[in-house]
């Protein structure tokens, strides 16, 4: 049973989260972080910043390092296009309401409610996975982009190929057959950082699928990784070597299954070192 009591604080200068738990330390008015020995710091973890003074976590700094990574497009002539059940960021190639061309749309992946307008596109790059055609605007695969404010435009600054550790992405849609590989390769040698399988509709008993490449089936994502009976989503974080040669992504499903339906998004390093 726990207790709760009105505490104002200690007049102690260290004070210890459970029984060998780290420890809150006031060194000269610098509130410290430190281990259950008090001769090191301890790990804090939070989640995403929302406010100007929130703490900034790992994941949100390192993010800001790289290109958004965009693999979808948007037709904004009648209105915002409502969130997926993908979260990710989507160029607007026709303008409309609440949108002009070359805006960059954050989809939250919560599939209710519209899409957000991105107010941090200057200065930062956007890696294109995929050709983004048929739009007032146009731009190439796998290729860089930086904002032009001045001339208010996405302009091609190189190859995502030749980037150095760009992150890249490889959307597919699956469904019942036995096997599905990728339109694109992945390079030679790169490194494998997330496999992430979205079941939306759950598949038939005893299916099972696994995400790797020809040879190595589940290099990415084993069967014992998901359930595909279940509707949900599946991520597997990671730091795997890719095939020694260009290799399409491979979706095995096995057992034959009557239903189900997902989509598999693969996070890559073009460059391994």
């Amino acid at each position: 049973m726990s207790i709760m009591k009105k505490l104002r604080g200690t007049i102690e200068t260290i004070f210890r989260l459970g029984l060998a738990g780290p420890q809150i330390k006031n060194n000269s008015g610098v509130i410290e972080i430190r281990n259950a020995a008090d001769d090191g710091y301890a790990v804090v973890r939070g989640g995403l910043p929302v406010a100007a003074n929130d703490f900034v976590i790992k994941s949100y700094a390192d993010a800001l390092q790289k290109p958004f990574i965009v693999s979808r497009q948007a037709d904004c002539t009648a209105a915002l296009p409502t969130n997926t059940g993908t979260a990710g960021y989507v160029l607007v190639t026709t303008a409309g309401t609440g949108a002009v061309i070359g805006d960059l749309l954050i989809d939250d992946g919560s599939s209710s409610g519209d899409m957000t307008i991105s107010t941090a596109i200057e200065g930062r790059p956007i890696g294109v996975t995929d050709a983004l055609t048929g739009g007032t605007i146009e731009v190439d695969a796998d290729s860089i982009y930086i904002w032009d404010t001045d001339g208010s435009a996405w302009v091609k600054i190189g190859d995502l190929s030749t980037i150095q550790n760009a992150k890249c992405v490889i959307r597919m849609v699956i469904g019942t057959d036995a096997t599905y590989s990728s339109t694109k390769l992945i390079p030679a040698n790169a490194r494998g950082l997330k496999a992430s399988l979205e079941v939306g509709t759950p598949y038939s008993a005893t299916t099972t699928i696994s995400i790797g490449y020809s040879g190595a089936e589940t290099a990415l994502m084993a069967t014992t990784d998901n359930n595909a009976e279940v509707a949900d989503t599946y991520i597997v974080e990671q730091d795997t070597a890719w095939d020694s040669s260009d290799a399409a992504v491979l979706v095995t499903i096995a057992n034959t299954p009557a239903a189900g339906a997902g989509v598999v998004l693969i996070e890559y390093s073009s460059v391994a070192s």
